[in-house]
Parts: structure tokens; sequence; C-alpha cells
């Protein structure tokens, strides 16, 4: 009985070591792992709060580029409608220009035609004149001569 004794104690004395090692052990592991899995949580929450941070800052820059692209629309309309307006005015200032030079040029082919109408009607008049004086010249005598002249006078007289 002896023999048992001593095995039962060196094995309750053995459990017992056991136990309080585990329990030094286990509040220490214990600890360790409570703290390592604080850690861990505040990782998790730091992340999670990134993700957040970073879903917002992708959301921000969605809607910049939404609004970006709509003030690309814009200014493209807006382009449109100057490019069109600028055509218009130019367009409309060439027309106008082709009228104006159409007009110049109509007035100054009327002034060509009036001043070859008065040369023509000058050099037919020195034509008229000279043929005028060469009949009566070569036709007249001085009796139809004297004639001539007063009835010409008689006529500038009456158209007074």
């Amino acid at each position: 009985m002896a023999a048992l004794n001593e095995s039962t104690f060196v094995a309750i004395g053995f459990t017992l070591f056991v136990i309080l090692v585990w329990r030094k052990a286990g509040s220490a592991i214990g600890g360790m792992l409570d703290e390592r899995t604080k850690k861990i949580e505040a990782e998790l929450a730091e992340a999670q709060a990134l993700r957040e941070e970073a879903a917002a800052e992708l959301q921000k820059f969605q809607r910049l580029a939404r609004e970006a692209a709509d003030e690309a629309k814009t200014i493209l309309a807006n382009a449109e409608q100057t490019a069109e307006r600028i055509t218009k005015v130019a367009e409309e200032k060439a027309e106008a220009s082709i009228k104006r030079r159409e007009a110049q040029a109509t007035m100054k082919i009327e002034a060509a035609e009036a001043a070859v109408i008065a040369d023509l009607r000058s050099q037919s008049a020195a034509l008229a004149i000279a043929a005028a004086k060469q009949v009566m010249t070569d036709k007249l005598d001085m009796d139809a001569s004297l004639s001539l002249v007063e009835q010409s006078v008689e006529q500038i007289n009456s158209a007074k």
C-alpha cells in the first residue's frame, strides 16, 4: 500500500502541479489570446473604417466623374451652339459682302454704260455738226445761209 500511496501522491501532486501551471499558464495564454483578439478586433475595425472611407471616396470620385461628364457635355453643347452662331454670322456677313460687291459692280457697269452712251452721244453730235457744216458749206449759198440763221434765231426766241 505504501507504493500505492506514493504513486497516488505523485499522481495527485503531478495533477495539482499541472492544474496550477495550467491556471497560471492558461491565464497568461488566455491574456495573450485576449490581447491578440483585441488587437485583431481593432485591426478589423480599422480595416472596416478604411473600407468605408474608401467606399465614400469612391462614391465621391464617381459623383465628381459624373459631374465632370455633365459639365463636358454642357461645354460641348455650348461650343456647338457657338460654332453654329459663328457660322451663321459668317454666312450672313459673306452674303452681305457679296450683295455689296454685286451692287458696286452693278453701279460700275451702269456708270460705264452711261459714260459710253455719253461719249457716243458726244461723238455722234460732233459727227452730226461736222456733217452739217460740210453739207452747209457745200450746198448753201449766202442767201440760203442767212435765211437759215434767221429761222434759227426765231426758233430760239419763240422757245424762250
